[in-house]
């Protein structure tokens, strides 16, 4: 067995998983023992197995702190990559997510692109040697070679819904999971998200002959879509798997400032950001694709893009936001830099590691699952992209925790 262990916490399922699985299969084939799985027991797992990297994910810096200490006082060496480093505002982003006191204790910082980098860089310049611009996996997935990965599921998206607008939302500050939030800092969120009600009733009332799939934030209230749109027949509220397969599924993408909107440009996928009216929130996202600021424009251009043929507009500062190039790849990055840092060897006795999980514990609540066969599922269609397979074990530690490594 290898002496190297790759630690990969997962928090929301449908974000992550994709992305933690791909880097997993390929640290895995280059000999690394990987536990992947329900982020408070990883971390838990990461405190009584084998010194090794613990793929930190970013967060609140409160969160962040507790996640990245823990680690590094169980002997782990600790590299971040921010799932929210895409989308940031250099106030903001160095007071809630990158204090400099974490971040000197981790290892490698990896960047989504220049623009994270510099803002890290440019508040505290001597941690500039710890920042890597690598892209993010989540990325990787929608280049070519790996799109392949989703081509089953989006034929059987297809025959279900047929032709649809996959319109995504990102609302969680207003329209929250546990009820709505009535405060002065959220009336621009509450004004967009009664736009986007209005519009999506009036959308799915213009095109009756297709279906209308309304993706919510996972933070979001679902019971809001649902209850007001359940009378109509071709509205669809789903939150169900990787954005990625119901992206490529979909006819046209409509949203307001959300990162699925950059994803389906880089599908090459007919988006078009609905701006009802100005905000002062980050624009990346709403300066690709098409744009339309009312209902009669959204609709004429939704009927141009059906039947017609289109030229999707881009800007070129997304690639100052993400490294973006179609055959260059994030988990390779990751892995050279990973394979630069030197680990301690594995203790002789390693076969019969297992973390049990208390009854009372507060994570038990989290809403995660992970199986064997998803993480096989995954594997497998790698391998078909490959040519090639290597044998693999998969023995679950913890509830929706698996050690993965070769035979």
């Amino acid at each position: 067995m290898t002496s190297r262990w790759l630690y990969l916490p997962i928090e929301v399922k449908v974000r992550e998983l994709d992305a933690k699985l791909l880097l997993s299969y390929y640290a895995v084939r280059q000999g690394y023992q990987v536990i992947i799985g329900d982020l408070p027991l990883v971390a838990k797992a990461a405190a009584n197995y084998q010194s090794g990297i613990y793929f930190a994910k970013g967060g609140p810096k409160g969160f962040r702190k507790r996640m990245v200490t823990n680690a590094i006082q169980h002997g782990q060496t600790v590299v971040e990559l921010d799932e929210e480093g895409l989308l940031i505002e250099k106030n903001k982003y160095i007071r809630d997510r990158m204090r400099k006191d974490t971040l000197k204790l981790v290892e490698h910082e990896y960047c989504w692109g220049e623009y994270q980098k510099q803002i890290i860089t440019d508040t505290y310049p001597d941690m500039a040697d710890k920042c890597h611009v690598v892209g993010n996996p989540r990325f990787d997935l929608l280049k070519p070679k790996f799109q392949e990965v989703y081509q089953d599921e989006v034929k059987s998206l297809q025959q279900q819904y047929g032709d649809f607008i996959l319109i995504n939302t990102r609302f969680s500050l207003y329209n929250a999971a546990k009820g709505k939030k009535e405060t002065v800092f959220v009336q621009h969120i509450k004004a967009l998200y009664q736009s986007f009600l209005e519009m999506i009733k009036q959308t799915a009332r213009h095109f009756p002959h297709l279906n209308i799939v309304i993706r919510p934030h996972p933070a979001e209230n679902f019971n809001s879509y649902w209850r007001m749109f359940q009378k109509i027949s071709n509205i669809h509220v789903v939150h169900e798997g990787a954005i990625n397969k119901w992206l490529l599924a979909a006819k046209i993408v409509i949203h307001n400032g959300c990162t699925s909107g950059i994803e389906a440009f880089l599908l090459d996928k007919p988006v078009i950001a609905y701006l009802p009216f100005d905000t002062e929130e980050i624009e990346l996202p709403n300066v690709l694709g098409f744009k339309a600021t009312t209902l009669t424009e959204l609709h004429d251009t939704v009927d141009h893009l059906l039947h017609h043929q289109a030229v999707i507009p881009g800007d070129d500062r997304l690639y100052h936001y993400c490294r973006w190039e179609i055959d260059s790849y994030s988990v390779d990055y990751i892995l050279d830099l990973c394979n630069t840092i030197s680990l301690p060897s594995p203790p002789h006795n390693l076969s019969n590691l297992r973390i049990h999980q208390k009854k009372n514990l507060r994570k038990q609540k989290r809403k995660f699952s992970l199986t064997e066969e998803e993480i096989t599922s995954f594997y497998q269609k790698l391998d078909q992209i490959e040519k090639q397979s290597i044998k693999r074990t998969i023995k679950q530690i913890s509830p929706h925790v698996f050690h993965v490594s070769t035979v």
